[in-house]
């Protein structure tokens, strides 16, 4: 005749796992999911081992354990307690309720099974076993606890609890490897990814210099006909010859900009060659390449600042490059006939760039998305100009290069801000 255990768990989940575990190893159980019902369902069946969770309402494992081990006819029922608690006052309490066993959750399910024949087959030891009547009361973690369980149910109770923690140790162990393990993959595939990049880097900046010089030339060459010939020529081949010209433009600027995002990701550092230039000065030549753009929309173009010169060490090349991208997209991005505002200041040891524009504005949720490469916001220019998604990417890197800031503020329909600051001395 099989062995039948009752189990007594409030989790569905909990309940459903240890009934199929049982019925795999070929128990018959019955269950009940409270104390109160198990201890008068025990009352009757008078199972050959209860397994109980320890967090329960009305009566939780520990008490259920105490009304067990107290009622003679139930008393030498071995009681098994199946928790996730760990702390050590959880096994004096144990002891101190009669406890026969203990397993922590999660369990293995060999494990459990294999916990439950020691228990059973040790059954007539426990039975010859006498209960001392007197008890012994000792102080843990400030409380006193008052233990009467006998010799055998004390030993099988810290076997048990010590082989919970050989357990937990050898998972511990085993988890461990494995984390090593998967980091030296990580590490294997981190590397393979740096060469794939570094790979594409190199092949990305060999195209872009093959590409470049041809359509150099298709752009010089669609310029100079339209210079010395366009008055010659019919309106439709004009206009021809005028969509190549920009065609070609868009792209000479797409692979200016890629061959900037190579370089910049190749070394893994934005190279930089820090002099003592006028940022004034920079900000005034940008403002008047743009000139010409804005004029084209009836924009103004405002330079407000109350500082005449401002030296220090910064690369020129790239903080007019920076200037240029935050203009230009201003000038793309507002209604014609509006002013754009470009403000110099200082703020202790930092000068802080803006410039405003009264274009469209970006939604809020935009905003992150503008300084990350090829990224596309809903906001569209407002006179057919081209978009790449790289020049506010660049833009970050190079004033990360600096150790400057770079961010924006926007309100979708009153325009936006573009911030940046730069140390005045680095």
């Amino acid at each position: 005749m099989n062995s039948k255990i009752f189990i007594v768990e409030d989790s569905p989940t909990q309940l459903e796992q240890l009934k199929i575990v049982l019925e795999d190893a070929g128990f018959e159980y019955d269950f009940a999911i409270n104390g109160r019902e198990a201890l008068e369902k025990v009352k009757v069946t008078l199972p050959d081992l209860i397994i109980t969770d320890i967090v329960m309402p009305e009566m939780n494992g520990y008490e259920l354990c105490k009304a067990v081990k107290n009622n003679p006819e139930t008393k030498n029922i071995p009681v098994m307690l199946l928790t996730t608690l760990s702390d050590p006052s959880d096994v004096i309490k144990g002891l101190e309720a009669g406890a026969d066993n203990f397993m922590t959750k999660p369990y293995n399910p060999d494990t459990l099974i294999s916990r439950i024949n020691f228990i059973l087959i040790n059954m007539e030891m426990r039975k010859k076993s006498m209960r001392s009547d007197m008890g012994i009361e000792i102080n843990f973690g400030g409380k006193n606890y008052f233990i009467n369980s006998d010799k055998m149910q004390i030993l099988d109770l810290l076997l048990s609890t010590y082989e919970n923690a050989i357990q937990k140790n050898q998972e511990l162990v085993d988890t461990n490897k494995k984390l090593t393990e998967l980091h030296k993959e990580m590490a294997r595939k981190n590397l393979q990814l740096q060469k794939l990049n570094e790979d594409k880097n190199k092949f990305l900046s060999m195209a872009a210099h093959d590409i470049r010089n041809p359509v150099g030339l298709i752009l010089s060459y669609s310029q100079l006909i339209l210079d010395d010939y366009g008055e010659n020529l019919e309106d439709n081949v004009q206009e021809f010859i005028g969509i190549i010209r920009k065609s070609a433009d868009f792209v000479l600027k797409l692979l200016t900009d890629l061959l900037n995002v190579a370089v910049i990701e190749a070394g893994g550092e934005l190279t930089l060659n820090k002099k003592e230039n006028d940022l004034v000065d920079v900000v005034k030549t940008s403002i008047l390449y743009n000139k010409i753009a804005a004029e084209k929309k009836s924009m103004k173009l405002n330079f407000i600042t109350d500082i005449e010169e401002l030296k220090f060490n910064f690369d020129k090349v790239k903080i007019e490059q920076v200037m240029h991208n935050l203009i230009s997209n201003a000038v793309k991005y507002s209604y014609p006939e509006t002013e754009i505002n470009i403000y110099l200041k200082l703020k202790d040891s930092l000068v802080e760039v803006c410039v405003e524009d009264h274009g469209q504005g970006i939604p809020e949720n935009e905003i992150q998305l503008l300084f990350k490469p090829f990224s596309k916001i809903s906001t569209k220019t407002t006179g057919g100009e081209s978009s790449i998604g790289l020049g506010l990417n660049i833009v970050k890197k190079i004033i990360d290069g600096h150790s400057g800031k770079v961010w924006a503020e926007s309100q979708v329909g009153k325009g936006s801000k573009f911030y940046f600051s730069l140390p005045l001395q680095n």
